[in-house]
Order: structure tokens, then sequence, then C-alpha cells
């Protein structure tokens, strides 16, 4: 596929997705979730499923999920085992939905807020997980996003990656890893040379697909700075 096909294909999921009734209820995973209008859709977009499927195991930690939407998995993670999640948006649309979901759930240990990847969390603030289902289809550099929902989905040139690869060590704890879902394909392996090249060990820890239109994911781990 090229990548204007697939980038034109992308945008006509994501404006049929508006195209729907909101708000509507979905239960999943336990939860009893409401999703609301200009939030990115688990309608059209099922990464969720297979990243709360194949999460790993967070007992005891703290979790920093960046690009939170509707709030799952920070949801399950902080009701399944994690110490505290700090669930984090750019668009306050998400930031809103995610605390009413926490609330309908009865989750206290999320903290969710308004923040441009890392720019609102204390730079005090340690995380033993850090979660990004990353927007992983690169599109031109001078690409510019229509709505906050293709920001779910496109990363113009990568500045969105190379920049939370950057700062994200700062909020680390001692062993933390970073934790990625990026499709399959040759974006895989910009990851790779991008990680290595902010002095990170990357390994593949999860791949799988869902009934769901084919798309393989995969968890990528990201550990402490190699020694240079």
């Amino acid at each position: 596929m090229s990548m204007v096909s697939e980038i034109d294909q992308l945008k006509c999921r994501l404006a049929d997705s508006q195209n729907q009734t909101y708000p509507y209820f979905m239960d999943a995973f336990g939860l009893d979730l409401i999703v609301h209008e200009g939030v990115f859709p688990p309608s059209h977009f099922f990464s969720w499923r297979w990243s709360v499927e194949n999460f790993p195991s967070v007992r005891g930690q703290r979790v920093l999920e960046i690009g939170c939407g509707f709030g799952l998995p920070s949801i399950y993670l902080a009701k399944n085992g994690a110490a505290v999640v700090v669930a984090v948006d750019l668009d306050p649309r998400a930031v809103a939905n995610t605390r009413e979901n926490a609330e309908r759930n009865h989750a206290d240990n999320i903290v969710v807020m308004q923040s441009d990847i890392f720019s609102a969390v204390e730079a005090s603030q340690k995380f033993d997980t850090i979660y990004w289902n990353f927007p992983d289809v690169y599109v031109p550099e001078d690409y510019e996003c229509a709505n906050e929902l293709e920001r779910g989905v496109f990363d113009p040139g990568y500045k969105m990656l190379r920049s939370f690869l950057e700062q994200a060590p700062a909020h680390l704890a001692e062993d933390g890893r970073l934790l990625l879902e990026f499709a399959e394909g040759d974006r895989v392996t910009t990851l790779s040379d991008l990680a290595k090249a902010n002095g990170y060990a990357i390994k593949l820890i999860a791949r799988g697909v869902l009934p769901e239109g084919g798309r393989v994911y995969q968890f990528y781990e990201l550990k402490t700075r190699i020694a240079t």
C-alpha cells in the first residue's frame, strides 16, 4: 500500500467514525465505559483491545500513559495491579472523557491531566512503565493534522516520536521501561534506529493480530540508556 492510499484510507475511517450517535456506551474487560464525540474512536480502531489483552504486568508499578483517549487501558491498569497511573492527553475532550470513565469505574489511583507528551508531567515524577499507543503512521514533516483525531494516527516527520525518546529518560525510574505499540513494517526499522540513536536497548515483547482488519500489533520495550 502506498503512503498516499494509506493516509487517505485512515482519514476516511476517522471521518466515518464521527458519523454515529454520541455518546455511546461499551463494556470491555469488566469496565463500564462511555465514549464522547471527538475522542479517538474505539469503534473504528481496535488496538485498545489487543493492548489490554497483551499488556505486561504492572503490579505495584507507577505507570504513565501518553495519549489516554477515552481511558482504556489506563483505567484497566489502575484496577489491575498498578500502584498509581497517570494518564495524559493533549486533547481536553479526551482528558474529560478519561476522568468520567475513571469515576464511573471507581478507579481512585489514577490521575488524569492535559499534557503535550511530558509538558505537564513534573520533573520529579518517575515511572516504572511509560506507555504510548503511538501514532505510528509516518507523514511528511510539513503535513498539518486537521484535528486531534488525526494526531492520534499521524506523526509528521516522526517529530513526536523523536521528542518522546529524548525526554522520556528524565521520567523513568531506575530500571524503568518505555512500552510502545508499533505496527509491523518498515516503520519498525525507523523506531529501532531512533531508539538506538537515543541510547536505548529495544526488544519485541509481544506480537499478534485481531480479527478486525488483520493489522499486526506489536509491543516494543525500550529500557535504560546504554552506556556510551
